[in-house]
């Protein structure tokens, strides 16, 4: 499987109900995670189906992302918190050759690292907002990674300059 790793753009620091789960982009984030997104389309075969978070502000970035590639969205709650293991579980089931998964840190980072070196706690991987990821992955049938090699990561500012426009 191809993997797309996109983390979410800049969000309000608390929303209006409190909840961490309501935050949003802000305008900035809103235009830079466009512009992120764009460079992506532009960079990287579409995924097959963009997987987020259902936080409010992972959905905003994956929307995005649908936007600039013409992907369609799914929720996959295991992205919204907790350690990667759930998510990594719930990939291996997929049948998609290319897929994005939108969601949040430390999880992604942790992810990254996990499928990369077999361990999630070494601290090397530092997604950033509107960052991006791409790795070949390979599973077991029970749900492991069997191999992983990352492609190449890529920052919110490295992929605006490369966005169109």
């Amino acid at each position: 499987m191809r993997l797309l790793v996109f983390r979410h753009g800049i969000a309000e620091d608390s929303a209006a109900d409190g909840t961490d789960a309501a935050r949003v982009l802000t305008a900035e984030g809103v235009t830079r995670t466009r512009k992120a997104a764009r460079a992506l389309a532009r960079l990287c075969d579409a995924p097959d189906v963009i997987l987020t978070s259902p936080k409010a502000r992972a959905r905003q970035t994956a929307d995005a992302a649908a936007a600039a590639f013409g992907s369609t969205v799914e929720v996959l709650d295991e992205l919204a918190d907790g350690p990667p293991e759930p998510a990594l579980r719930a990939l291996a089931r997929r049948a998609e050759e290319t897929v994005m998964i939108v969601g949040h840190e430390p999880m992604l980072s942790a992810l990254v690292e996990q499928v990369c070196t077999g361990s999630r706690t070494r601290g090397f991987v530092d997604l950033r907002k509107a960052g991006c990821a791409c790795l070949d992955v390979t599973f077991r049938p029970g749900g492991e990674v069997m191999e992983a090699t990352l492609l190449w990561l890529a920052t919110a500012k490295m992929l605006r300059a490369a966005a169109p426009g």
